[in-house]
């Protein structure tokens, strides 16, 4: 289980009021508000709590999050390239289309959250669980994840073509992979979920099936 981040309970953070520039830094605080759009690289939050910020759209490019508990984000569209995340918890958040491309992300939870069309493109995931999700269309190419779990989730067209994967479980989701199944190496699976890859499975082997 992705450790637990380190934040204090709401009554013992100070309200946050401020502008996301360029390099921020955030500590100690109860984040709320809407950030749309905003550009600036570089910013840091630290042993916080973000209710229900808005930030769809905004580029946040290498921002680092650590012992983070954030309730109701919403940041569909945004671009966290290069993020750093470790002990963050995201709870009912609306990530759809998010980028976190070549982000490296350790002991996260991601709970009850829309993941549509979110790209984990060469990204480095270490100790995630994804809980409830959905990830319809998530790009996780040449991605690298050790010991993730995929609990109740929805990967319909999920891409893993060329992910590197050790204890990942996929066990009790809906997948149905696009790309190469390859990608999917060193994932356990259940029954159904082999039933229902099998086809894509005896295509990457080179094996026809004709029941003529």
């Amino acid at each position: 289980m992705p450790a637990t981040p380190d934040v204090l309970d709401d009554d013992d953070l100070d309200p946050w009021s401020g502008t996301l520039d360029g390099g921020f830094l955030i500590e100690d605080a109860l984040v709320t508000g809407a950030f749309e759009a905003v550009r600036a690289a570089g910013g840091r939050i630290m042993r916080s709590r973000l209710d229900r910020v808005g930030l769809t759209g905004a580029r946040l490019r290498s921002l680092a999050l650590t012992d983070v508990l954030a309730s109701g984000l919403e940041a569909s569209g945004a671009d966290w390239s290069g993020a750093s995340l470790r002990r963050v918890a995201f709870t009912g958040a609306r990530l759809g289309g998010l980028q976190l491309v070549e982000a490296t992300a350790e002991d996260i939870v991601f709970r009850d959250c829309r993941l549509e069309m979110s790209s984990f493109r060469g990204a480095k995931l270490r100790n995630v669980r994804f809980e409830g999700c959905i990830l319809d269309e998530a790009d996780f190419l040449a991605a690298n994840l050790q010991a993730v779990r995929f609990d109740g989730c929805r990967l319909l067209r999920a891409d893993f073509t060329s992910a590197k994967l050790a204890r990942v479980d996929l066990r009790g989701s809906d997948l149905d992979p696009v790309g190469d199944v390859a990608g999917l190496r060193g994932a356990t699976i259940d029954s159904v979920q082999l039933a229902g890859l099998a086809p894509l499975l005896a295509r990457a082997a080179g094996i026809k099936v004709d029941d003529d």
